[in-house]
């Protein structure tokens, strides 16, 4: 794996993953992007492995997008395969099993923002910028996902403009799903996969396997997948076995 990527184990079942190009805005070149993928595929086959958190280096960025500079020196032929390989690489961020976290210090733009976006939670701060660049580069990004995330006004608002949101601003509509201070937003995100892995990890699997396929589908039609999924995937011996974990976690009773 590259050292542009870094990978760390944290206790609590989490694989806490950060670009390293703290100097570039922790630009992504497509190398990066393939060892973020190869980490994913991995961590998908490891029990160990329950949730995973993506970081920028520096406390600046999360990620300002693409190397502009691997971009330029393509020819067209070449652009078209690396657009293609980089798709279908974002889609597999997309669809990850192990559920994904989004520490967004900073600077969130292109791929940044497409990473950012296709987590499942996304934790920033005051500090935290994110904008949709594709529009004012002649191109579409996240026109597929992100009215499912924050409404069709407020995505169409984001999309046609390419305007900037700040962390405040990006909490309000709910981009940003956790908003705090700047110089806790990795710890927060780590925190926040830590509460993802705490919980049972074939439940937390079904639950985000569910909720993609969701959208646009007869809601009886996801309610009889989720009552299914209930009587098969997520069936225990018993009533009192899926309940135990919860009476060992429950504090004493003091009354």
């Amino acid at each position: 794996m590259t050292d542009l990527l870094l990978s760390e184990r944290v206790d609590g079942g989490v694989l806490l993953l950060t670009i390293n190009r703290a100097d570039r805005h922790n630009a992504v070149t497509l190398d990066m992007q393939r060892a973020l993928d190869e980490q994913v595929r991995t961590a998908a086959d490891d029990p160990e492995i329950r949730c995973i958190v993506l970081a920028g280096a520096g406390g600046k960025a999360f990620s300002a997008g693409y190397d502009i500079h691997e971009l330029s020196a393509l020819d067209n032929g070449e652009h078209r395969l690396v657009s293609l390989e980089r798709e279908e690489l974002l889609w597999r961020w997309l669809v990850s099993p192990v559920p994904t976290v989004a520490a967004c210090t900073g600077i969130t733009y292109g791929v940044g923002m497409l990473l950012a976006a296709c987590a499942d939670v996304r934790v920033g701060g005051p500090g935290t910028r994110m904008k949709v660049t594709a529009t004012a580069y002649g191109g579409a990004n996240l026109t597929w996902l992100l009215d499912q995330l924050l409404g069709a006004a407020v995505a169409r608002d984001m999309l046609l403009s390419s305007r900037l949101l700040d962390g405040s601003e990006a909490f309000r509509v709910g981009l940003v799903t956790r908003y705090v201070p700047d110089i806790e937003v990795v710890e927060a995100a780590v925190g926040a996969a830590r509460e993802i892995a705490a919980n049972d990890p074939v439940a937390v699997r079904e639950v985000k396997r569910l909720m993609l396929a969701g959208p646009g589908r007869d809601l009886r039609a996801r309610y009889d997948e989720e009552n299914t999924a209930m009587r098969t995937t997520l069936t225990s011996p018993s009533t009192r076995d899926r309940f135990a974990s919860f009476f060992k976690r429950r504090p004493p009773d003091e009354s």
